[in-house]
């Protein structure tokens, strides 16, 4: 599990769109969660269009998603 300063659940890959941290998902609180882009040491993985790739190659083990594409 990646967690962000904030305390957001990161989840990289995907173009962004599962993260909590991409500036467009809605908190418990019923708040829009801020972005989280900017300080991401995994926005390199948002970014390519060939993530799913480069999931079944990552070695990261705190990303919950190349854990899952490698099995």
């Amino acid at each position: 599990m990646i967690i962000d300063r904030t305390g957001i659940e990161l989840t990289p890959g995907n173009l962004g769109k599962d993260c909590a941290g991409n500036g467009e998902q809605i908190g418990k609180d019923g708040a829009l969660i801020e972005c989280c882009c900017d300080e991401c040491d995994y926005m390199l993985c948002c970014l390519e269009k060939r993530w799913e790739e480069d999931c079944r190659h990552c070695i990261d083990r705190e990303c919950p998603r190349a854990l899952k594409m490698q099995k």
